[in-house]
């Protein structure tokens, strides 16, 4: 493996620039963050596309007293209510960073998803796929295709500017080794999600 990881650069990136470019609601933008993902990828010559679809995993406390399943599921407008990219044999996402941001209550920190799309995912976490977009998705609503371009002119913009490589800002859930080694380390989210397998628990959307 080189020194660059150009996917861990990706992420990094698209979460300084959707905190700049949506400061009062960047943790909502996951089609903006999708796109941006897929775009710097694809300008280091990686295949990307995003994925829209429903989304819902573990949210636990910060005092690990309370534990549930939260996410996005369902949509409007005809689009999905989540999105996340698929490169290099990898499936990435920041939502799972930002779903405390929405909790009803004080929650322990979540790390980004960046797992090997041939290991299934644990059953603390689950997507639903609707709609895989291939190259650079034209957006219908003139609006969004707009600050669209306007966003992703942003991300590289902070790509250009940086004097250094940015360090992605939490850790990133690859494989069993990476959520057992946070658990060892005191990681609450983390330890509750082995505990919900050890439970033999499985995430589940809400029925209709």
């Amino acid at each position: 493996m080189t020194t660059k990881d150009s996917i861990g650069q990706a992420l990094a990136i698209v979460d300084v620039s959707l905190r700049e470019f949506f400061p009062d609601d960047f943790h909502k933008r996951c089609m903006y963050a999708s796109l941006g993902i897929a775009a710097l990828l694809r300008d280091e010559g990686i295949s990307a596309h995003m994925v829209g679809g429903e989304f819902i995993c573990t949210v636990v406390s910060r005092d690990g007293a309370t534990l549930t399943l939260q996410g996005f599921g369902g949509g409007k407008d005809g689009l999905p209510s989540h999105f996340w990219v698929l490169a290099a044999g990898q499936q990435l996402d920041l939502g799972p960073m930002y779903l405390p941001y929405e909790a009803s209550f004080p929650a322990a920190p979540l790390p980004i998803l960046r797992w090997p799309t041939a290991v299934k995912l644990p059953n603390f976490i689950l997507y639903r796929e609707h709609a895989r977009y291939a190259g650079d998705v034209e957006l219908l609503d003139p609006e969004l295709r707009e600050k669209n371009i306007a966003f992703l002119s942003h991300c590289r913009a902070v790509r250009g500017a940086a004097s250094s490589r940015f360090a992605v800002p939490t850790w990133q859930l690859k494989d069993s080794q990476s959520l057992h080694y946070a658990a060892q380390r005191g990681d609450m989210w983390s330890r509750a999600s082995v505990e919900y397998l050890r439970r033999s628990l499985k995430a589940a959307f809400p029925t209709q």
